[in-house]
């Protein structure tokens, strides 16, 4: 998986997005029309991942996705985004709960109010107790 911030929303980010989306088994998918929703327009797109394990896996995997907006858009606050796809995964031998889906609610509350968010939840086959998270957001702008 690999970070990436597009400055020209082109056909390539759909197909880039897509591919990254591309799971049979999700429990909320998402689809390409969510794709081309959020980048209809956009000045700019920033694709995010991130992995998260232990007690805190949810919360780790925000941070790690986070932080790689730095990174890869350095100039541009990922928390002033227009629109935004997140999606998280998960082993189906490790499922989510509950209580750790309020770290989400932690992470949305950090961008403004008027921001407009579609969800995705896949389930992976495998052993892992990892967490991952896909973070796509539209239109930052500059800090």
């Amino acid at each position: 998986m690999r970070n990436r911030f597009f400055t020209n929303s082109t056909d390539d980010i759909i197909l880039a997005i897509d591919h990254m989306y591309n799971i049979h088994d999700c429990i909320i998918p998402i689809s390409v029309e969510d794709i081309h929703k959020l980048i209809s327009g956009a000045e700019n797109v920033i694709m995010l991942h991130g992995k998260g394990s232990g007690n805190n896996r949810i919360s780790n995997a925000i941070e790690n996705a986070v932080l790689h907006a730095c990174d890869v858009a350095n100039g541009y606050n990922l928390f002033t985004a227009e629109k935004i796809i997140i999606k998280i995964s998960y082993s189906s031998n490790s499922p989510i709960m509950i209580a750790e889906l309020s770290e989400v609610s932690n992470l949305v509350n950090m961008f403004k109010s008027d921001t407009g968010f579609i969800w995705g939840i896949s389930e992976t086959q495998g052993s892992s107790y990892s967490v991952y998270m896909q973070i796509v957001a539209s239109n930052l702008h500059k800090q």
